[in-house]
């Protein structure tokens, strides 16, 4: 594949465009939340475990709602859905500092709500891109749609880095916190505003809106996704990177604020690391072309379990935020080629239930993860647990390689229906 076949597709797919763009802006306004949570939560506690435990409360709406937010997907609009999970987000965001410093147990309600929107947005725009782009190209759109999130990544964390370092330094932790956020809550804002103008195909009424036949549907789904060997042993696969990230992810803030003087810029360092990593990957999946989507799967899930495993060998902060860099590769290389699967072997019609069943399948797997990493953190320091989870990653991936069903997917054009709707 060419280099200006991703650009041809973006510039030339106004729809797709839209969604893309959408994507960006809204994930650099979650990047500066992100950090200025880390920041928040940190400052006042000083402790892994509770870092754990805001991660865990942002995962919890994938657990409880996720199945639902499926088919609300396959039913309703799916523009208006990504429009109002946008919008639903910006309230909650911006009380995040002011009623962190309250009552820390806020923090885990309002991040429940924040996330309850959330929930619509990644199945919708999943279920959209196939009703935008052909399925000749849907590889090619996917890697561009990661690209947007890890762009994001790039923009996002170095810019929360200065204005929560800067202004916390200048304003106080109170004042400059409070500013971080509010640029986070003008990121949804200008997304919602970017989808405005989005034309998507009218979806098939549902023969019903009784909550007998919601859960009906629902239950299709769920059949559907674990009866098909190909989508089953994906899920497990990308589940077990999952459960690798969500144990990162608060060992990650521990290790950053470990080093004195270092916290918020080495943790914005890191984490800008994962994006220019993310960034390598989406492009080199999107200009390469590979057929071989099982193998490439494998590769990202070692490739990540390098990265981390590196980490646990206390190296200094340039060589952390290479490592860094090269989970966000691995990252990348088993996500992009997961979701092509997906959209290829699964009917238009359940495709929103399908991305929301494995979101909720996934995010179980992250909270949980979540939790557990916070706590083997405080308990064996995050340099040791790095090692541990990184070796452990790739022994599963190697294991998993044995598995029929795991390389399937390199024969997908031979046997594969492409999803009707």
């Amino acid at each position: 594949m060419q280099w200006r076949e991703p650009l041809q597709l973006l510039v030339g797919n106004r729809r797709f465009a839209a969604l893309w763009t959408s994507d960006l802006v809204a994930t650099i306004g979650d990047r500066v939340h992100r950090v200025a949570l880390a920041a928040l939560v940190y400052e006042l506690t000083g402790s892994m475990t509770v870092a754990g435990l805001a991660f865990l409360a942002s995962g919890l709406p994938d657990l409880v709602l996720g199945p639902l937010a499926g088919v609300v997907v396959d039913r309703v609009d799916r523009r208006a859905v990504m429009i109002a999970s946008d919008l639903a987000r910006v309230v909650p965001v911006l009380l995040l500092p002011v009623a962190g410093q309250a009552w820390i147990g806020s923090i885990y309600l309002l991040l429940f709500l924040i996330n309850a929107a959330a929930i619509l947005h990644r199945p919708a725009k999943m279920a959209a891109i196939p009703a935008v782009v052909p399925s000749a190209q849907l590889t090619t759109a996917n890697s561009l749609s990661s690209l947007a999130e890890s762009l994001g990544d790039i923009g996002g964390y170095p810019l929360a880095g200065l204005v929560v370092g800067g202004l916390v330094a200048t304003l106080g932790s109170e004042r400059g916190l409070v500013v971080a956020f509010v640029v986070a809550a003008l990121g949804y804002v200008l997304s919602a505003m970017v989808l405005w103008p989005l034309r998507l195909p009218p979806l098939p009424r549902g023969e019903s809106s009784s909550v007998g036949f919601v859960w009906q549907e629902l239950a299709h789904g769920v059949r559907y996704l674990f009866a098909n060997a190909l989508l089953r042993t994906n899920t497990f696969l990308v589940g077990t990177g999952a459960v690798a990230i969500g144990m990162a992810m608060p060992l990650l803030v521990g290790y950053a604020y470990g080093r004195p003087g270092q916290g918020e810029v080495a943790y914005s360092l890191l984490n800008f690391g994962i994006g220019v990593g993310s960034v390598a990957g989406a492009l080199l999946v999107g200009t390469l072309n590979v057929r071989r989507l099982g193998t490439l799967v494998l590769v990202g899930l070692v490739v990540m379990g390098m990265g981390l495993a590196g980490l646990g060998l206390e190296p200094p902060l340039w060589v952390a935020v290479g490592l860094t860099g090269l989970t966000g590769l691995g990252n990348l290389l088993f996500l992009v080629p997961s979701v092509t699967i997906v959209q290829r072997v699964t009917p238009a019609s359940l495709m929103g239930r399908i991305f929301a069943l494995r979101s909720t399948v996934l995010f179980t797997a992250l909270i949980v993860a979540n939790g557990i990493g916070g706590w083997l953190g405080d308990r064996i320091g995050a340099d040791r647990a790095f090692l541990l989870i990184g070796s452990l990653l790739i022994a599963a991936t190697l294991t998993a390689a044995f598995v029929p069903a795991t390389l399937a997917a390199d024969r997908l054009d031979d046997w594969t229906l492409e999803p009707s709707g």
